[in-house]
């Protein structure tokens, strides 16, 4: 069933837009399948900050993450700085 599949999508992290591709359909009724499966409710979406950083990790430099999310490379930067020094404060 289709609800399911934008549902597991989700929950990997992608938004409506993403989703609609990967299935042949709009984003609008993407939107409309998630709100049907109360995806919203079963976790809530990676921010850009976490997107930025998790692609940092995977690789990507900051101007390309920068061009990606449409942001000034300085912002990415920052983001991924701000996670270092909070998880170096962890331990």
């Amino acid at each position: 069933m289709i609800e399911n599949k934008v549902r597991g999508y989700y929950l990997k992290g992608l938004n409506s837009r993403e989703i609609g591709k990967l299935l042949d359909i709009s984003s609008r009724t993407a939107q409309r399948y998630m709100q049907s499966a109360k995806c919203k409710q079963l976790t809530a979406p990676k921010t850009r900050e976490q997107k930025a950083v998790d692609m940092h990790k995977n690789g990507w430099s900051y101007a390309e993450i920068a061009k990606k999310m449409k942001v000034c490379k300085t912002t990415v930067y920052l983001w991924c700085k701000k996670v270092r020094n909070h998880q170096n404060i962890q331990e």
